[in-house]
């Protein structure tokens, strides 16, 4: 145990040596002035709490970037890619408007579970090597490395209740409720990429589920409140086409789902199931809706093993990912269960069918809203403990806006472009799905959020998982399955909210 203790800790500090090489955009702001007036006219010009005119005489904040999140984080200016382009400009403008550089540091290390090791040693060596921090959440959250982070409620320059900050998410993952220190927002696309989305074949729902309608009326289903469950998993049933005698291997499915079934994190949440509530001080109790989690695990269990229309390689069959990731694009399923960031890969990128863009269903017509989640590998912005309150409140909270208002006002515009094939900008009904699931629409009540007991299930003995992990068992016995792991869970909880109060790290 000891050598493994060394080598772990000898790995960290190797990758620590990383901090001393940079990754800038360039080298830094040139003597062009920063000429944009913000009126709020337009999203491009939608206006910020930061002054015209601000300006931090050419210093340089360092920005650590967990590695597997290099692309959403610094962009790429040689693939003239749109979505990569936007973030590289968006760190250009930001240089140019703030007059400052940005120094981008690696953590040194690709590997998701290596960051916290790399990221809580560089804060505790309180060099001043970085003061802004890109991760994913579970680099965060599954290591409890909440006091790591300032709380910006006393920022003088983020306002989270802007268009590009996900309030109901940030309060979602706060322990307490009020200090604001894990943010979710505009500034990294991989956040709003991490958001649950259902793609459907349009062609192939036209010729085999329409009924004559038009391929876009799941759309007008969506916004008339009927998106439900129960409808998703009626379609899906009705969605196993035999093409011939050659047996699964040349026919059409609903849908299809991998070993590790991620795509079922999202349902519970979309459901309206209720995971905790919070005492007077804010401290998070766990305490399902266990009526409504037996309904939402039955409706689940009878979609996914009581469906000609569920193609199935989950729970155990491991190496399945390999062979069907393309399932969709290839046409073989007529739905997919997924993210925004989807669009992202190649094989969506070069799919000729056209496709529609759905949000997670509700429980039933009568759910208030959509709820848009968005699941573990979120990418997270804070500012560490290592920067001095004053510089972290002003100074740092002054770049920190200004990437999320710039992201609101250019990245997030071409990941929609992306996201629908252009219809953002042309199709005001297709556009509405993304206001949808976004949490934006006029008129359509939707949220996009995240789920503190999900957030920290692992730390909770897999309470927040209880609905995924009955449906790996084929069961739906809640009670029994939920039983087993309450005690142990509000335990666990206990000792995650004397950390919090005792201010641990």
């Amino acid at each position: 145990m000891r050598k493994k203790r060394f080598l772990i800790i000898l790995l960290c500090l190797c990758m620590m040596a990383t901090f001393l090489v940079s990754c800038k955009p360039d080298d830094g702001p040139d003597d062009d002035e920063w000429n944009i007036v913000y009126d709020d006219s337009t999203r491009e010009l939608a206006k910020d709490s930061i002054p015209e005119g601000f300006s931090l005489d050419g210093q340089t904040i360092g920005i650590f970037y967990a590695q597997h999140v290099e692309d959403t984080t610094i962009g790429d200016n040689e693939e003239q890619d749109i979505v990569y382009s936007a973030i590289y400009e968006r760190n250009q403008s930001v240089m140019k408007r703030l007059k400052c550089v940005l120094n981008f540091i690696p953590s040194g290390t690709t590997a998701w579970d290596q960051v916290p090791d790399v990221l809580k040693q560089g804060i505790l060596a309180n060099d001043g090597s970085f003061e802004i921090v890109f991760t994913t959440n579970n680099t965060v959250t599954q290591e409890k490395l909440f006091n790591y982070f300032q709380d910006v409620n006393y920022s003088e320059y983020i306002d989270l209740n802007e268009r590009w900050w996900y309030y109901d998410a940030i309060e979602e993952t706060s322990v307490d409720g009020y200090s604001m220190r894990l943010l979710y927002g505009d500034i990294s696309i991989a956040t709003l990429g991490n958001a649950g989305a259902i793609y459907y074949n349009k062609d192939l729902y036209e010729q085999y589920l329409a009924n004559g309608q038009s391929p876009d009326y799941l759309y007008q289903v969506v916004l008339d409140g009927k998106w439900t469950l129960e409808y998703f998993s009626g379609l899906t049933k009705r969605s196993h086409i035999s093409l011939g005698p050659e047996g699964p291997d040349g026919d059409i499915f609903g849908f299809s789902l991998f070993r590790h079934g991620e795509p079922l994190h999202y349902f519970p949440i979309s459901c309206d199931v209720e995971y905790y509530k919070r005492d007077q001080g804010g401290m998070p109790i766990i305490a399902y809706d266990q009526e409504k989690a037996v309904k939402v695990v039955e409706l689940l269990y009878s979609m996914l093993y009581e469906n000609e229309g569920a193609w199935l390689f989950f729970p155990n069959q491991i190496g399945a990912e390999v062979g069907h990731e393309n399932d969709f694009s290839n046409g073989r399923v007529i739905f997919s269960l997924s993210s925004l960031s989807a669009v992202l890969a190649d094989n969506m990128r070069e799919m000729q069918s056209d496709y529609g863009i759905l949000p997670y269903p509700k429980f039933d017509e009568y759910q208030d809203e959509y709820i848009s989640f968005m699941a573990n590998g979120t990418v997270l912005v804070g500012i560490p403990i290592s920067v001095p309150e004053d510089r972290a409140m002003g100074t740092v909270s002054a770049v920190v806006e200004a990437l999320a208002s710039e992201s609101y006002r250019h990245v997030s515009v071409a990941f929609y472009e992306t996201a629908l094939k252009g219809a953002y900008s042309r199709d005001d009904t297709a556009s509405q799905m993304m206001d949808i699931i976004t949490g934006s629409h006029d008129t359509v009540k939707s949220t996009l959020t995240k789920n503190f007991v999900y957030e920290y299930s692992s730390s909770l003995n897999g309470i927040g998982t209880v609905i995924q992990g009955l449906m790996a068992q084929k069961s739906i016995n809640f009670a029994s399955y939920y039983d087993s792991r309450i005690g142990a869970a509000k335990s666990r909880m206990d000792e995650l909210w004397e950390m919090y109060i005792t201010n641990t790290v």
